[in-house]
């Protein structure tokens, strides 16, 4: 039997109707499930947030209670007690948010009671004596470790808990997305062929996924704002110290393994690293030590008469076992070898140049060290084909803890250069830096010289400036 057109028309639109009520409800479900998610998220960013505040009154408490323990000044005791008076409420919220989960239920009852015996702990600790005898300290500094590495414990519970509900979220919004990737345009097709008493309920429908896109675009944010809080969260947690040694010991252990001469080159790459993982420990104590040393001004200028093609041959060497595979570090000295600087401090900038200069050049590439003596002034270079520096860190490049954007992925405290600039400065001198991203870098640093001392004269006389 044939089917009119009318009937065809008829048929067409019953079933646009259909297919149209059908992706409208799908999307209604979609949006509400969006909202969902977006809350889920936000629960997961107020849990997060909350044990992180834990942590940092934790750490003021600890902090405030071993101030005063060494010192005996009770100005460290402040932070601590208002500290005591936020962790109450602070551990409240942390309940009042999971009670509606039994597991994160339990494990905030156990931080409770973890958080409170370290309270009782420093309850009972002397508050009104003098000093601690050293014994005294170590003993109540390892009843102090081993109680927040309890409370660390159930708080990275509480964490890897929300952050598995998280993934789960983010799944979800990923299937959520690839849905209204293909769904939407077939939907916007279907609605365009409704008749002009259709077109409210198409608007009203492409409102709906504009408030969901809105929504999810919050969503995103909120992600994004919540990985950041993860990430200072583990730099607190984490300590700079752990990836050399956890290298030192891996290589260790892997070396043991190799006893037979045919395994020598195999031993000898693990003993490399071992070197360069010893050498960054090095270089991060040496910075702390010296940044700590400006900030108070306690770094006295000790100015003596040396040879500096001498002193610099000796820094040369010492970073030859942390030089990459191929990578050449060439040095020349042109003029008068006799110069007035603090030798210390001349030592560490240009360890703190060229261990830069090596770690950020890739192998097989040449790094040029070149001094040159006027008589005046002594100019010192360091050149290499690194990754360069993107002009937006230039005018941050001698700040405090700075670090340049392409750099993130490479270990380091953001303290070699600042130490760099002053010292440089304390000695009267100047430094500048060309850089070309993806080219190399040069760093150019210029001292002011005074006659030059005669090979007769004592080369170890010094001359002690305070700064």
């Amino acid at each position: 039997m044939k089917i009119s057109v009318a009937n065809r028309v008829y048929i067409g639109f019953i079933v646009l109707f259909l297919l149209s009520v059908t992706i409208g409800i799908t999307n209604y479900y979609t949006i509400k499930k969006q909202e969902k998610i977006s809350s889920d998220l936000n629960h997961t960013y107020k849990v997060i947030n909350a044990i992180v505040n834990i942590q940092y009154l934790l750490t003021d408490m600890e902090t405030g209670r071993r101030g005063y323990r060494c010192t005996n000044q009770k100005v460290y005791l402040e932070p601590y007690y208002d500290a005591m008076e936020k962790i109450g409420p602070s551990l409240s919220e942390i309940h009042e948010l999971v009670k509606g989960d039994t597991q994160q239920l339990n494990n905030t009852a156990l931080l409770g009671k973890s958080v409170n015996s370290m309270l009782v702990f420093w309850s009972k600790i002397r508050t009104d004596e003098s000093k601690y005898d050293i014994a005294e300290i170590a003993e109540i500094t390892r009843d102090e470790k081993l109680r927040m590495d309890e409370i660390r414990g159930v708080t990275k519970k509480v964490m890897s808990y929300e952050h598995d509900k998280q993934m789960i979220s983010e799944d979800e919004n990923n299937k959520i997305i690839s849905y209204v990737s293909w769904t939407s345009p077939v939907g916007n097709l279907i609605q365009l062929a409704f008749i002009l008493t259709l077109i409210y309920l198409i608007i009203n429908e492409l409102q709906k996924r504009k408030r969901a896109e809105m929504e999810l675009q919050k969503t995103i944010v909120k992600e994004k704002q919540l990985n950041e809080l993860k990430s200072r969260f583990v730099s607190m947690a984490s300590h700079e110290f752990r990836t050399p040694l956890a290298s030192i010991l891996a290589s260790t252990y892997l070396a043991a393994k190799y006893k037979t001469e045919e395994d020598q080159h195999k031993r000898e790459k693990h003993f490399e690293r071992i070197a360069s993982s010893v050498h960054n420990l090095t270089e991060i104590l040496e910075d702390l030590l010296s940044v700590e040393k400006l900030e108070v001004g306690k770094v006295p200028i000790r100015f003596q008469n040396f040879d500096i093609e001498e002193q610099i041959k000796i820094v040369v060497n010492d970073l030859h076992t942390i030089l990459k595979h191929g990578q050449q570090l060439f040095f020349e000295h042109k003029g008068p070898t006799a110069v007035s600087l603090d030798p210390y401090m001349l030592k560490h900038i240009l360890t703190n140049l060229l261990s830069n200069a090596i770690k950020f050049s890739k192998e097989d590439t040449n790094i040029t060290l070149l001094s040159y003596h006027n008589g005046k002034q002594l100019m010192i270079s360091v050149k290499d084909s690194g990754m360069g520096i993107p002009k937006t860190d230039m005018e941050h490049l001698f700040e405090r803890f700075h670090r340049g954007v392409n750099v993130s992925n490479i270990e380091g405290t953001g303290l070699g250069l600042h130490i760099v600039s002053k010292y440089t400065k304390l000695m009267d001198g100047n430094i500048k830096c060309i850089s070309e991203e993806g080219i190399g870098t040069e760093f150019i640093i210029t001292f002011p010289q005074p006659n030059t001392w005669s090979q007769k004269e004592n080369p170890e006389q010094a001359t002690v400036k305070n700064n």
